[in-house]
């Protein structure tokens, strides 16, 4: 189901309520621009074909030029599309961990389509952007009030370490997550340097008072997690996204009722 297309106008609705709550926003929301963000989320949610994508992408480009808002535009209606599949309590734990899996992959994808395409037309933001790149690679998702998801993708060094540990401390007191997810699927291999790394954020949720879940451990990490257990005794892990989440829901006393 088009989510976008099917709730377009509450889809709409609800980042103008997220705009406002955002203290620190002073301009008025470009309702033209959020209209055309949508389209460009629903390319990049339900869009096959590339060149087709890649053509939405491109036009949007042109006709906005505000890099770092169009970023937050993004940020707010993906949330939103998050938002409504989730109050629609008709989906399975299942079908939720993989809409949401396949959602923030999809979208993020399209986020980083838009940052290479604004490196090569504004030479003059260049550094600037790389940093951007790296800041969307580690977003913290909400996905229900008290629970948030860090999806870690690529490889992790030093720099990135430090850029998770900071998003990760921004998004728990942004969000109030009691429960943060952290799904280490995307990341090519674990092994006790990266642990480390993984240690750091992990330590600064615990220091918020937040419980962490590491999920998307494959067999040949077990050896590389089993560090963090030795300094976490009670730290939970599971092998999927969908396991994971479902600890996160017995963690804050709710459930979802399949019908």
């Amino acid at each position: 189901m088009n989510l976008v297309k099917a709730y377009k106008d509450q889809l709409k609705q609800a980042v103008v309520e997220k705009w406002a709550e955002k203290s620190d926003i002073h301009q008025p929301l470009h309702m033209e621009k959020l209209e055309d963000m949508c389209g460009l989320i629903e390319a990049a949610l339900y869009e096959e074909n590339e060149v087709v994508k890649d053509n939405i992408c491109q036009s949007f480009i042109g006709k906005y030029h505000s890099f770092e808002e169009n970023v937050y535009y993004i940020q707010l209606v993906e949330e939103a599309v998050v938002e409504l599949f989730l109050q629609s309590n008709t989906h399975s734990v299942e079908e939720i961990s993989i809409f949401l899996r396949e959602n923030y992959k999809k979208v993020h994808d399209m986020e980083r389509a838009l940052i290479m395409n604004y490196e090569r037309g504004l030479s003059s933001q260049i550094n600037q952007q790389k940093r951007s790149l790296k800041e969307l690679s580690t977003p913290i998702i909400p996905v229900l009030e008290k629970i948030a998801i860090l999806p870690l993708v690529g490889t992790i060094d030093e720099a990135r370490a430090k850029l998770i540990v900071e998003n990760v401390l921004e998004g728990i007191r942004m969000y109030r997550a009691e429960v943060l997810l952290v799904d280490i699927t995307g990341v090519p291999f674990v092994d006790e340097v990266v642990a480390h790394y993984i240690t750091q954020a992990v330590k600064a949720v615990h220091l918020l008072g937040t419980q962490c879940i590491i999920v998307g451990i494959q067999p040949e990490m077990a050896q590389a997690i089993a560090s963090l257990n030795k300094m976490f005794h009670n730290l939970l892990t599971a092998n999927t996204l969908q396991r994971g989440f479902a600890q996160a829901l017995k963690l804050t006393n709710r459930k979802i009722d399949e019908v």
